[in-house]
């Protein structure tokens, strides 16, 4: 049952799913913080999936909508375009417009975040798509959490599996735009079953907007091909 619970929800995180989150009393509010994304941030990767290359392309822009400020980040690449819009106070998503690309077909999909109504409890982070989590995670708490634990909106048990992410501390990073300090978090299946399933592993810049350097983990679900991205150029706009 466990196993199944974990192929069930790699499998959510590539579903499209409409969900209701209010974002008045957004879950993730008191765990992440604001990095300070700048409007006009420009990174481009290099991205290996398998024996596969290609480039990645994702710019931030920060919008008013209503009362509320958003960061909306577009990602295009060979295999996959993405529109996501996190709100800028807590890192919360409010919707991911996607399309995935493939030999034979092309998909398209969008989430909507609208009304949510369940409390927090404690030091765990709710979301309704893992497929952004390394978006999100640049407001993770570096320094003052050690870890975060991570459930989806629709879980049925609580004790069916736990999934966190864990703060490793701060390493040296070389890539192709150079050398930087960073924080590396791990992100994978708590306990026994942990040891069976691939962990994800991500670089940030310790120096503010915590973007990402480096990451490698698995696509998908197990038996996925592996996925390295590394940052190539990082573009702060100009004062």
């Amino acid at each position: 049952m466990v196993i199944m619970g974990f192929v069930r929800f790699c499998i959510l995180c590539c579903t499209v799913i409409s969900i209701f989150i209010s974002q008045e009393t957004v879950y993730a509010a008191s765990l992440l913080s604001d990095p300070l994304i700048p409007d006009g941030e420009k990174i481009t990767y290099a991205l290996r999936r398998g024996d596969e290359n290609s480039t990645v392309v994702e710019e931030v822009r920060v919008k008013k909508e209503g009362e509320k400020f958003i960061y909306e980040i577009t990602s295009a690449s060979k295999f996959l375009d993405r529109k996501i819009q996190l709100l800028k106070e807590t890192m919360a998503i409010s919707s991911i417009h996607t399309i995935r690309k493939f030999p034979s077909v092309t998909i398209d999909s969008t989430l909507t975040v609208v009304d949510e109504r369940k409390e927090p409890e404690g030091e765990e982070m709710k979301l309704v798509d893992f497929s952004v989590l390394s978006y999100v995670l640049r407001g993770f708490p570096f320094m003052k959490l050690e870890k975060l634990k991570i459930g989806y909106f629709g879980e049925q048990s609580k004790n069916s599996y736990s999934m966190s992410v864990k703060f490793k501390g701060q390493e040296k990073v070389t890539v192709k735009s150079g050398t930087f300090d960073c924080y590396k978090l791990e992100f994978g299946m708590d306990g026994f079953f942990g040891t069976f399933f691939p962990k994800m592993n991500a670089w940030y810049s310790v120096e503010a907007p915590h973007y990402l350097v480096y990451y490698e983990g698995p696509d998908g679900p197990p038996g996925t091909p592996k996925r390295i991205m590394e940052m190539v150029q990082y573009t702060k706009p100009s004062p």
